[in-house]
């Protein structure tokens, strides 16, 4: 199938990380956005809405990564440990899920995007919703290995794509420490990690080199 991406986009890595937990092999096909390559019509044609991650499995096109993690697990997976199919315990990992696209990585993509991409100074008022998200996160890992239960799932793989995409911009996990042991654990136990740290190191460039523009 093929997988449209940029190694640096937190969300394609955890997309990455999922097909590693399920075995599936993706032909990886790097779009760069900063060059409008998603603007050509071969692209649209295969999603409309000319985003990333786009994955096309045999003309089958589905698009927004949370989706994307579900799609793989469900039609790949060789049982239900990364998405549960109880319905008590997938509520929780889908409640994880929509607290990582709207709250945790909507607060780093509303501080440190216009920073970088328009040069903006930083607002103090964006960074404060970071920390509630973190205070958040920190919460929901009272006691607890996983951000969703007793096991890794999906919802992990997404929120370690998300933090560790904090660290890589030097936000400090110190006032959080649940969430500093899961990280921890997380980067140990994520299938296809080191994928993520690549993509961290090609994060990195990217932010200076908006920079420097």
């Amino acid at each position: 199938m093929d997988f449209y991406y940029l190694p640096c986009s937190p969300p394609c890595r955890s997309v990455l990380m999922t097909a590693a937990g399920v075995g599936v092999k993706l032909n990886k096909k790097i779009l760069n956005t900063m060059k409008q390559e998603q603007m050509t019509p071969e692209f649209i044609k295969i999603n409309p809405q000319h985003t990333i991650p786009t994955l096309d499995d045999n003309g089958f096109s589905v698009w927004e990564s949370r989706a994307i993690l579900i799609y793989l697990v469900e039609q790949y997976g060789k049982n239900d440990a990364l998405y549960p199919q109880d319905p008590k315990l997938r509520a929780v990992v889908n409640q994880r899920l929509y607290f990582d696209m709207g709250t945790l990585y909507q607060s780093f993509a509303d501080y440190y995007y216009p920073q970088y991409i328009s040069l903006a100074p930083a607002n103090p008022e964006h960074f404060k919703k970071i920390e509630t998200a973190f205070g958040f996160l920190d919460t929901f890992l009272e006691g607890q290995q996983y951000v969703a239960g007793n096991q890794l799932t999906i919802a992990d793989l997404a929120i370690l794509a998300s933090v560790s995409t904090f660290e890589a911009m030097d936000f400090k996990l110190d006032n959080y420490p649940n969430v500093a042991k899961w990280y921890a654990h997380a980067k140990k136990v994520a299938p296809g990690w080191a994928e993520n740290e690549e993509g961290l190191v090609d994060f990195k460039s990217a932010m200076k080199q908006m920079r420097k523009k």
